[in-house]
């Protein structure tokens, strides 16, 4: 898989100066000439400001002057399906179909595309399900002439894992605040998630998160990264949905392409649980007592549903000396501390928006409360304001945050006994 970055800024001079200010681990680079409303383009001056190969790419507005581009020593110029093919200039050709707003017939398209004899072919378009994601992943057939992608929250199952499936091309923002199409993934995620040898991507196996909202997860980074440490041909993606059972079901039957593992997060880890006892799986114990399920994996012939949230508080909990707590929240991850609490001594109280859950007192009781660890599980854009604490552990994470565990620390701390139930079924 090449790394292609995508370059979207409103003037060509802007443009040339974000290319020169590229780090250097990437592969090829994406000139969006439609952002220049119409802007003359200096190609020698594009040309002379990376040794990357270049892709010209018109998205709608705009215009690339194909002669003048190629001429000027651009490697690519990328055509939209359904505007005008320069013959001569066919090898040097990428063909592309995007559709921000659904499915078309992939199948027939990429059939038709290829016969117009381009260089390259790529398609973009937007999943609604799991059905979807399974069939764009199916059109890569070893070629190497597609690249496939799935756009918006519910197309990060395919965008993330194509490069491992044979995807020649993964196209990624500066970062991310340069996103140029739904779902891109930003430059260093993407490094993160596929690391330094890209060419040699393979996914024997298949992981996966799934939660609403959960497109910014930082759970592919760090179990794709493990999987490389330990040599083990298996990929992590994200499954963004509103249905928990459109992933699930296809994990239980063991289709083509679904994940062979679940990391479950909000809101569905309760659903997880219910769903782990309607199919027979064997239930470990930090699941049962925490009520709720946060790993779902196929261990040989056998389901197990386990709650690693449980492992990751315990972990941190450790490092600290506490007699009192007060959680936030009383949802499934609220469990998990709760069962870490339990097993640690540490008294806890749980305040919650909806008072009487998890036998909580009211939110707004909280800045009363006294004691010595504080445990936030509210999502991220739930603000408040938590009482003095000596330690305050986040489960939200991004932004800013002056607590003593971050969500990322919790995030990676539970990855440990994730990773392992996920390499287990690997063997």
């Amino acid at each position: 898989m090449k790394l292609a970055v995508t370059i979207f800024e409103e003037t060509p001079q802007r443009a040339i100066d974000a290319i020169r200010s590229l780090r250097s681990d990437h592969d090829v680079v994406e000139l969006r000439a439609d952002a220049f409303g119409g802007r003359v383009v200096d190609w020698p001056a594009v040309r002379a400001a990376t040794s990357k190969p270049v892709i010209a790419t018109n998205r709608g507005r705009g215009h690339v002057d194909v002669d003048a581009a190629l001429a000027a020593g651009i490697d690519f110029v990328d055509v939209e399906w359904g505007g005008v093919i320069p013959n001569v200039h066919s090898d040097r050709i990428v063909l592309s179909h995007h559709d921000n707003e659904g499915m078309p017939d992939v199948e027939s398209l990429v059939q038709a595309m290829r016969a117009a004899g381009c260089a390259h072919v790529k398609v973009a378009v937007t999943p609604r399900d799991f059905a979807d994601n399974a069939r764009l992943l199916a059109l890569l057939d070893g070629r190497s002439d597609l690249t496939v992608i799935g756009m918006g929250g519910r197309g990060l199952y395919t965008r993330i894992l194509a490069p491992f499936f044979g995807s020649a091309m993964q196209f990624v923002s500066v970062d991310e605040a340069h996103s140029a199409a739904p779902g891109q993934l930003a430059l260093d995620r993407a490094l993160a998630i596929y690391g330094p040898h890209r060419r040699a991507l393979r996914a024997d196996t298949v992981f996966a998160i799934t939660g609403n909202p959960t497109a910014y997860s930082g759970s592919p980074a760090i179990h794709n990264a493990i999987f490389r440490e330990r040599g083990v041909a298996a990929a992590y993606t994200i499954f963004e949905t509103e249905n928990f059972l459109d992933i699930a079901e296809p994990f239980a039957r063991g289709e083509r392409f679904a994940p062979k593992g679940l990391s479950v997060t909000a809101p569905f880890k309760e659903e997880a649980l219910a769903f782990a006892q309607r199919i027979g799986a064997e239930i470990a114990p930090n699941a049962l007592e925490a009520g709720a399920v946060n790993t779902l994996v196929r261990i040989g012939g056998r389901i197990v549903a386990d709650n690693t949230d449980v492992d990751g508080f315990s972990a941190l909990i450790g490092k600290v000396s506490a007699r009192s707590s007060a959680v936030v929240g009383a949802g499934g991850t609220a469990r998990a501390a709760l069962v870490a609490l339990r097993r640690a001594g540490i008294a806890a109280t749980v305040f919650n928006r909806t008072s009487g859950k998890l036998d909580g007192r009211p939110l707004d009781a909280l800045s009363s409360w006294r004691g010595d660890l504080v445990i936030n599980t509210l999502p991220g854009n739930v603000a408040i304001a938590l009482p003095p604490a000596d330690t305050i552990i986040e489960a939200a994470y991004g932004g800013e945050s002056r607590a003593t565990f971050t969500g990322l620390d919790l995030l990676r701390a539970q990855a440990v006994r994730q990773n392992e139930l996920f390499l287990e079924a690997c063997k």
